[in-house]
């Protein structure tokens, strides 16, 4: 009798083992702003828990509101949700906070712009450099968006107080897009992640005030934003609650400060 119990404990350790070494997939969507920080996520996650594979698809924050617990196990979103949307019954978490950059051609002489200005930049009550830069350089404004429905689009209009976007705006579905459009366009301004700012256009000061994550901390950057985590809590695979578990970790939240805030 001892030998059936002892092999029967065996056998249900070693399926235990097996279980908790069983490849699984961790489908996650939504944000593209949130993309990169989930990349740098799932890369070092992998080499704790090889078994494990997060699939990231950036299709913008509605579908990651609207899909989180339907076709993705976790939706990424960089804006905060609407009534409507916490209705959902979601469990939100914060993983990072980011600040939102204008971004201009790197030939642009124009070095800081107040909120009021952006605000009529991107309405249209300015359309000409020479509007902000005393004449230092002429030209119509080109102005570059977020497709209506993005994160990024809702948190900077709701931050600088944009009601209508101006007609003829160009339309982006992507950070990269619009990095690439700006990088080739002199008369070019955006607006993209904080995280995602390089050497290929030039972030401006807002109000005087450098686009820093820490003056993010400290504050002084007002332009910001949190990127949030949603699940549903009654259908979440155990193994991508441990993922969630772990963007808690200090280990991860290292990550998010190379380029972000943590969160706190």
């Amino acid at each position: 009798m001892k030998k059936i119990i002892f092999a029967i404990l065996a056998g249900l350790l070693v399926l235990s083992m097996f279980a908790q070494n069983a490849p699984y997939t961790i489908e996650v969507g939504g944000s593209t702003s949130v993309t990169p920080l989930m990349e740098l996520f799932a890369d070092a996650y992998s080499k704790t828990k090889p078994n494990i594979k997060v699939n990231i698809n950036p299709t913008g924050s509605g579908d990651g509101i609207n899909n989180a617990g339907v076709l993705y196990q976790i939706g990424m979103t960089s804006r905060t949700l609407t009534p409507a949307e916490k209705g959902k019954g979601l469990k939100e978490q914060t993983v990072a906070i980011d600040g939102i950059a204008i971004i201009v051609n790197r030939n642009n002489p124009v070095k800081s712009l107040s909120v009021e200005q952006i605000r009529d930049i991107f309405s249209g009550a300015i359309t000409d450099w020479s509007q902000v830069t005393n004449g230092a350089k002429r030209g119509r404004i080109a102005v570059v968006s977020r497709e209506a429905g993005s994160g990024t689009r809702g948190a900077f209009e709701e931050i600088i107080g944009l009601k209508t976007l101006v007609a003829g705006a160009t339309e982006s579905t992507s950070t990269g897009a619009i990095k690439a459009g700006i990088a080739q366009n002199p008369d070019a301004i955006g607006y993209i992640s904080l995280g995602s700012v390089d050497k290929t256009i030039k972030a401006v000061d807002v109000g005087g005030v450098a686009a820093t994550s820490k003056n993010v901390v400290n504050g002084n950057y007002k332009i910001a934003r949190p990127f949030i985590l949603l699940y549903n809590e009654r259908n979440l695979h155990p193994e991508s609650k441990a993922f969630l578990d772990w963007m808690k970790t200090r280990p991860a939240q290292n990550i998010v400060a190379t380029s972000w805030i943590p969160a706190k």
